[in-house]
C-alpha cells in the first residue's frame, strides 16, 4: 500500500502539528513514525516494500494514507525527491506548509545548533546568498516548490501558512480536509494542541558530550526506566546550556529581504495567498 498524501515541508514550519491533526481525522491514517525520509534514499527502490509497510493499518480502511518529511524540500541537499515521487506515486496529493521565511531560517539555525552543528549564525549569514546555504535554502520556497510544479499537476499541490494553522486553525484544517477529499466539517477538541513547540533549545558542550557518550548513556541503560525518567531533566539542565536565538542586524535583514522577495512574490502569485503577516 502506498501513500496518497505527503507533507513535503518546510522544515520548522509546523509539519508535526499538521501531521498530528490529520491523524485525528477518522478518514485519515498517518505514518508512525512521522518522517520516513524515503525519497532521498539512494536505495529507495530496494526499500519500497519497507516503505509500503508503513501504510498498512490493520483494522482500518482509511481514505487517505500519508506521511510527513519536511526535508523533502531541502534541495540541493536532498536530490531527486520530486522525480522519485512522481515515478512511484504520480497521483499523490502534496501539502507544503510554510512560515515567514526569515523566522523559519532563524528557527532552523537554533535547531541545528541544538543538534550539534558548530557553524555560527554569523558564518551562515556571511554566505547567505549561496544556493547551498543549509539554513537559507529551505526558506527559498519558490525555488523548492518549482521542482514539484514541473512534475505534478497544480491540483495536486496545496500551500498553507503556519500562521493560519495557528490562528485560523478550524478554517485552515477545513481547507486541508477539502483538498485531500475527506469530511471537511470534522472537528476535535485535540485540535487545540500544538505539537513540537519545545521551549528553549539546549546544546551540549564538548565535555558534556564526552561525559554522556562515555559514562552516562551506557550506565543509564542499566538502571530502571523510572529512575531514568526521574533524573533525565535535571541531568539535561546540568549538562546543557540554552541556545540563544540570534538577532539579525538591520543590514542583514535588508539583504535577506531583497534576496527572498522575488521568490515570495512568485509564491503569492502561484497560490493566490498574500501571507500578510510575513516580513518579506
Amino acid at each position: 500500500m502506498l501513500p496518497n498524501l505527503i507533507i513535503i515541508g518546510a522544515p520548522k514550519a509546523g509539519t508535526s502539528s499538521l501531521h498530528s491533526y490529520l491523524q485525528l481525522h477518522p478518514q485519515v491514517a498517518m505514518s508512525i513514525p512521522k518522517e520516513l525520509s524515503y525519497f532521498w534514499r539512494d536505495d529507495w527502490r530496494e526499500k519500497q516494500a519497507w516503505y509500503e509497510s508503513n501504510f498498512e493499518f490493520p483494522g482500518q480502511d482509511p481514505l487517505v494514507r500519508g506521511e510527513s518529511t519536511p526535508f523533502y524540500t531541502d534541495y540541493p541537499f536532498r536530490q531527486n525527491v520530486p522525480e522519485r515521487m512522481h515515478e512511484l506515486v504520480p497521483d499523490v496529493k502534496l501539502i507544503y506548509i510554510v512560515r515567514d521565511p526569515i523566522e523559519r531560517l532563524i528557527s532552523h539555525w537554533v535547531q541545528r545548533r541544538a543538534d550539534g552543528d558548530r557553524t555560527s549564525f554569523e558564518q551562515y549569514m556571511a554566505v547567505y546568498e549561496k544556493p547551498d546555504n543549509r539554513i537559507v535554502s529551505p526558506s527559498r520556497y519558490w525555488f523548492q516548490l518549482q521542482r514539484f510544479i514541473d512534475l505534478f499537476d497544480r491540483s495536486q499541490l496545496l500551500v498553507i501558512d503556519q500562521h493560519d494553522l495557528k490562528v485560523r486553525r478550524t478554517e485552515t484544517l477545513g481547507e486541508v480536509f477539502r483538498f485531500i477529499g475527506v469530511d471537511e466539517s470534522f472537528e476535535s477538541p485535540r485540535f487545540e494542541r500544538e505539537i513540537n513547540t519545545r521551549q528553549q533549545k539546549r546544546v551540549h558542550g564538548r565535555v558534556a558530550e564526552q561525559l554522556w557518550d562515555r559514562v552516562l548513556h551506557p550506565v543509564g541503560r542499566l538502571v530502571p526506566e523510572r529512575m531514568r525518567v526521574a533524573i533525565r531533566d535535571p541531568a539535561r539542565r546540568l549538562l546543557t546550556r540554552p541556545v540563544e536565538t540570534p538577532v539579525l542586524t538591520p543590514e542583514m535583514r535588508e539583504r535577506l529581504v531583497a534576496m527572498l522577495s522575488p521568490e515570495m512574490e512568485e509564491l503569492r502569485r502561484f497560490t493566490g495567498k498574500q501571507f500578510e503577516t510575513w516580513s518579506v
